[in-house]
């Protein structure tokens, strides 16, 4: 059996937790969930937030929170998740899109900068596969900053927590992400205004739009416990980096702002073409993953012609497989396959 790109880390706390809320009867949204989001949003001295079944509706929240409406313009990268697209079409919202930096794939702050007047509402910024945007370069954009860190759960900037900048902020707990509740988003508010728009946003939606307990006792121990998690990817990321080094591939880096990214997964930039890569990977017992495959820039066509760094990145970055529970037989496979790509 091969290796798989992903797996959510379930021990037995995880299992434990899970229980304990099935047999309590309440398995809905609850205590669980608001124990969640308020624990989340202390993290980032947030004012507080919400917890949604779906990545696309934490979006449209976000967007209506914001006042947006249909015809309204909002700067974000190509390599931004598939679900922006579906809720900027939902919304009515017309994406502006801004080239990449070809170092890590983070929204390249001349780009924005270059886009920015008085139609554009927002700016959506996406940080992928654990790289760390340019918040300080960005922010001098005079309009709402949302950010994105489901991919990037703990990194840091010279100025604190990734996204605590943010005036939302958005983390999906995806069963590939650092943290997971077995699916579900949060949407946190920066400050009271913010948390009162979000919240008269919230009283549109039913019941089930809102992330259950069950789902939730499953993240909220993940969340306490994902600093640990976070330690044993890096050492995995290093030992993945050492073992690539002597190939002629590269990996994605931020050079320019001092800051802490995290390994979401071990991105690599390919010098050869994908899909010999990927065959050559696959008999060796190892999935892969063309990294922005599910991403922004597939709904929108012609879109890479304007931006040739995300279109580079787009066809050349694959993923390897790196979380906490691949044994340390996998590990040394996927090292050895990694020292010897074609």
């Amino acid at each position: 059996m091969s290796i798989p790109v992903f797996r959510p880390l379930i021990r037995r706390k995880e299992m434990h937790s899970v229980l304990s809320c099935m047999v309590s009867d309440v398995i809905g949204p609850a205590v669980i969930v608001e124990d969640l989001t308020a624990q989340v949003a202390a993290e980032f001295s947030f004012d507080g937030g919400t917890a949604l079944r779906e990545y696309v509706r934490a979006v449209t929240l976000v967007i209506r929170s914001l006042n947006m409406e249909k015809g309204d313009k909002a700067v974000i990268s190509p390599l931004a998740p598939a679900a922006y697209a579906l809720a900027f079409k939902q919304c009515g919202i017309i994406p502006v899109f801004a080239d990449v930096k070809k170092s890590d794939a983070t929204l390249d702050p001349d780009s924005v900068i270059d886009l920015s007047d008085s139609s554009v509402k927002a700016v959506f910024i996406h940080a992928p596969l654990g790289r760390v945007p340019d918040i300080s370069a960005l922010s001098s954009i005079s309009v709402p900053m949302v950010i994105d860190i489901g991919q990037a759960l703990g990194a840091r900037t010279e100025k604190g927590l990734l996204g605590s900048r943010a005036d939302y902020l958005i983390i999906s707990m995806e069963s590939d992400g650092i943290v997971t509740c077995g699916g579900g988003t949060l949407v946190l508010a920066s400050d009271v205004s913010r948390l009162k728009s979000l919240k008269n946003e919230i009283k549109e939606l039913s019941p089930d739009a809102f992330l259950p307990d069950l789902n939730a006792s499953l993240g909220l121990v993940q969340w306490r416990d994902y600093p640990g998690a976070l330690e044993s990817r890096m050492q995995l990321y290093d030992l993945f980096l050492k073992a690539l080094s002597g190939t002629r591939h590269n990996v994605l880096v931020s050079p320019e702002e001092p800051a802490l990214a995290v390994p979401y997964s071990f991105p690599v930039v390919l010098t050869s073409p994908m899909n010999e890569v990927r065959r050559y990977a696959q008999k060796k017992g190892v999935e892969t993953l063309p990294a922005f495959s599910s991403t922004i820039i597939n709904y929108y066509p012609g879109t890479e012609d304007k931006c040739p760094s995300a279109r580079s990145l787009f066809m050349n970055v694959l993923l390897f497989p790196l979380y906490p529970s691949l044994g340390k037989k996998n590990i040394q496979l996927i090292a050895k396959v990694l020292s010897t790509l074609p």
